[in-house]
């Protein structure tokens, strides 16, 4: 069968522009089966899109976070008066809330993982058979919204037998940045995802696609993976995205030693974050020597009870000071993370925060609004105790600055004011702007720091 697989296009604001890895994955187990894929990335090149010959395609698949399930659903309104073909729809979202696209396009939602599934799904299809054989779907069927049973996900066994991602059905690799593009160099960037799952309990993660059970693939694989795109695609950055890169530091361990005596020469980072209680400085070390230059922290909040009581995040501020200073010592960039709002939150707790990043004082330090998604514990608890501001799918994003609940003490205008002042009082200290002035490669990007200036300050007034 021939199936094309799309990215919808994001328009509400700027994000990174990063390879849809779900679909590649997915893209890639259909053409080892002997399907012929197309992947339609219209987040990068979205006059593409006028020059599919829909005809030609058996199935029709659309991935979609939380921002982009309205730009999906409209893009299935606009294909279903192409094709008869059937419109598929997967990602985080979707498999949070399946019966919103049902209603909105979709004829079939994959939940949780899609490797297995849409293998199955396309078999069925075309031999006509039982969708309700197939494990992991949703559709409707005379009317009534039909579940399947749950897809068990991969084990490790399976993840190391899975094809590399189809990256080379991009349409171009130089189209796509680093993860951390306003801060980075233009360089040939392509990201991996290395494990799945995570066994933590913070209250804004969502965990409906990979689960809790974390499983990763061999360092093995880690290792030919980078050389493939290395050799291949002519990279200079590999971003690996990781939600819990680094819980099995042994396997990290492993992956340099892989690297080093492979000699792959490429530069690395770990933008989603490592582990802040399972860093050493020993470890860092050695991926230093590996090209590893770059990583973040997720830390929240300055608070601990908010971290502990509220956030439910596994992790101590103790942990995070001696991780920060371990990255810095191996010369590795540490980028810190931050949530303004949490549940439990004051602006007692929230100016702690701010001085835990001043204390931290790290390059750069990221403050987001709290963003409570679809099928997290946070969103639950809003729907019980708290109140949602913003109805807007496309609204939800982690850079917008907009207050999206208010619960007990959390409210808009506490939550947007401490945001805009995490910001201000971080990057306006005369050692920040120094220390940025005179850090290498500030000059090439002064038009994408002035852009982020504008909307992170606070200064870029909201349409």
């Amino acid at each position: 069968m021939k199936i094309i697989l799309i990215h919808p296009q994001l328009k509400k604001y700027e994000q990174p522009k990063l390879p849809p890895l779900g679909l590649l994955s997915i893209a890639a187990v259909l053409e080892k089966a002997g399907h012929q894929v197309k992947i339609l990335d219209l987040n990068v090149t979205p006059e593409e899109f006028k020059d599919v010959n829909w005809g030609e395609y058996g199935m029709v698949g659309l991935t979609a976070t939380t921002p982009l399930i309205k730009e999906a659903w409209a893009t299935a309104s606009l294909i279903k008066k192409l094709t008869k073909a059937p419109v598929v729809f997967g990602g985080p979202h979707p498999s949070a809330l399946p019966e919103e696209s049902l209603d909105n396009g979709a004829d079939i939602v994959v939940r949780h993982e899609g490797e297995r599934t849409v293998l199955e799904l396309v078999r069925a299809l075309e031999e006509k058979s039982d969708l309700n054989k197939v494990n992991g779907l949703i559709f409707k069927e005379n009317g009534k919204t039909v579940e399947t049973p749950e897809r068990i996900l991969l084990t490790e066994e399976e993840l190391n037998e899975l094809p590399f991602p189809a990256y080379h059905l991009l349409k171009d690799v130089s189209l796509y940045s680093t993860p951390q593009p306003v801060i980075s160099e233009k360089v040939r960037s392509l990201t991996i995802v290395t494990s799945r799952g995570c066994p933590y309990l913070c209250n804004y993660c969502f965990k409906g696609v990979f689960g809790r059970k974390w499983r990763a693939q061999s360092a093995e694989y880690v290792v030919k993976l980078f050389k493939y795109l290395v050799d291949t695609f002519n990279v200079d950055e590999i971003g690996v995205q990781d939600d819990a890169f680094n819980i099995d530091p042994k396997r990290v361990d492993a992956i340099c030693d892989g690297l080093l005596r492979e000699s792959v020469k490429v530069k690395w980072t770990t933008a989603q974050g490592l582990r802040a209680n399972a860093v050493t400085l020993e470890l860092l070390l050695k991926m230093k020597k590996t090209g590893f230059f770059r990583t973040g922290f997720g830390i929240e909040s300055g608070n601990q009870a908010i971290i502990s009581e509220h956030i439910h995040k596994a992790v101590k501020k103790e942990d995070v000071i001696t991780a920060v200073k371990a990255a810095k010592t191996a010369g590795i960039e540490p980028i810190t993370y931050f949530m303004i709002g949490n549940s439990g939150e004051n602006e007692k707790t929230m100016q702690e925060t701010i001085n835990f990043a001043k204390e931290l004082n790290t390059d750069v330090a990221h403050f987001t609004i709290t963003v409570p998604f679809p099928g997290t514990p946070l969103f639950a608890q809003i729907k019980i105790e708290g109140k949602f501001l913003v109805t807007d799918w496309s609204l939800y994003g982690y850079t917008n600055g907009i207050c999206y609940f208010e619960l007990g003490d959390v409210k808009k205008e506490l939550v947007e004011r401490m945001w805009k002042k995490a910001y201000r009082s971080y990057y306006l200290r005369p050692k920040m702007i120094w220390r940025m002035l005179v850090k290498k490669g500030t000059v090439k990007r002064i038009p994408a720091l002035f852009k982020a200036a504008l909307q992170y300050l606070g200064l870029k007034r909201r349409k």
